[in-house]
């Protein structure tokens, strides 16, 4: 069972989030900042009286003045009309910005809205992965998602969506259609589709439902190896990933490969809880503050996987996936291969407002149980294993992925050695 400890600290929420590969997933506007691992930050409370509260507040106020004396400049004296919302977020953006920070970020509320479902991992809508055609602009279906609405009614890759209801997707954007195709669960929504080598539009009349997007997938590669590639953590990536460990051991696996390549990370809790189906008793990962006080200590129990492990990492592995990494190498519970990891070791707060936008800021660094620190250093793999020239790291043909062809190797001589 997985043990976590606090250091003085009153513990509120332990977040690690995500940021997709993917261009959109319908329901989801998908980031394209860098990857990261963020957390709710654990408080120690301090109070304080009245009078010293409303002094700091009048001193915060008067630092203030400024920006409301451009604010009303602007207003009042620029060329065009300015919207005060439109100001305010810019100034509190620009604040944000000037940390220099590429993993502090202040969200719109949308773009709240749209990151917070990809921190739970699943949406309402009807299942279609999107994406744009290069040579028309025209939003086309990259794939519908397993078990979905959508793929249950046939929609297919390629089909070209030209109406959403009566709104006609002609000139609009992907993020667009994400918007009509979302929606509370039981609601009705109606797509006509243009599909190559068809005269006629398609009509497909949807019930949106609960999408869970799956970040765990596993087959047998022969009938010793087991394979396990986890694309993100999200809040149901252990369970999956029992599962498939109970699949595949079922099907006779003697050895495991787990591929974190290009995982941009995810839920620390749930990276943690992997780690913990793998590893023996011990430290899995800690926390520590800006004053190098340590937040968070997470420790797995003695159960542990048994079998040789070899797990799979690149350059595009960070953040969560690499506590994962860091922590199987530290433990030497398996054999690292493939090239350095991004060096991804900070942890972020979510802090939502009342208007629904939200704050991403940077409070704490993650360290490995040997005590040392990733973040803009990356791991190194014990087996270094470059991909091929011309082939791209995101979409490598089973046959021509020399890394995993590596991974086998090391993994068949472990196998044979019994370890």
């Amino acid at each position: 069972m997985l043990t976590v400890r606090w250091k003085n600290v009153i513990k509120v929420a332990v977040l690690c989030l995500a940021v997709s590969l993917l261009s959109f997933i319908l329901g989801a506007r998908v980031a394209k900042s860098p990857f990261y691992v963020s957390g709710k930050h654990l408080k120690e409370t301090t109070f304080f009286g009245n009078e010293q509260e409303a002094a700091g507040e009048a001193d915060d106020l008067e630092k203030l003045k400024p920006v409301a004396d451009v604010m009303k400049i602007i207003k009042t004296k620029y060329v065009k009309d300015v919207s005060d919302s439109s100001l305010v977020e810019g100034a509190i953006k620009g604040m944000v910005q000037s940390l220099k920070d590429p993993y502090s970020v202040y969200m719109s509320p949308a773009e709240f809205e749209d990151f917070m479902i990809s921190v739970n991992g699943s949406f309402e809508g009807v299942g279609i992965s999107l994406g744009s055609d290069e040579k028309t602009g025209a939003v086309i279906v990259i794939a519908p998602i397993d078990g979905t609405p959508a793929q249950k009614a046939g929609i297919l890759p390629k089909d070209r969506i030209i109406r959403v209801n009566d709104v006609s997707m002609e000139g609009k954007s992907v993020d667009d259609a994400v918007k009509l195709l979302r929606g509370p669960k039981g609601t009705k929504v109606t797509l006509y589709i243009e599909r190559p080598g068809m005269k006629n539009l398609l009509k497909f009349d949807l019930v949106r439902d609960n999408i869970k997007l799956k970040t765990v997938a596993h087959e047998m590669l022969d009938k010793n190896i087991g394979y396990i590639k986890i694309t993100s953590f999200d809040s149901y990536t252990s369970g999956e990933f029992d599962s498939a460990i109970a699949d595949l051991k079922k099907k006779g696996m003697k050895g495991l490969i787990l591929d974190l390549r290009n995982n941009p990370g995810g839920s620390l809790y749930e990276s943690v809880r992997v780690a913990d189906r793998i590893l023996g008793e011990g430290l899995v990962v800690y926390t520590e503050d800006r004053n190098k006080h340590r937040l968070e200590e997470y420790y797995s129990d003695e159960s542990k996987l048994s079998i040789p492990l070899v797990v799979l990492v690149n350059e595009n592995s960070a953040s969560a996936s690499e506590i994962l990494a860091g922590t199987i190498q530290d433990h030497k519970a398996g054999i690292l291969v493939g090239t350095k990891t991004f060096g991804k070791g900070s942890v972020q707060e979510l802090e939502p407002f009342e208007n629904g936008a939200g704050l991403k800021i940077t409070i704490a660094r993650y360290f490995m149980p040997s005590g040392r620190s990733i973040d803009g250093v990356g791991i190194q793999p014990n087996v270094k294993a470059e991909l091929n020239k011309g082939l791209n790291p995101l979409s490598v043909p089973k046959e021509q992925d020399n890394q995993l062809a590596k991974a086998m190797e090391v993994l068949r001589a472990s196998i044979t050695a019994g370890r």
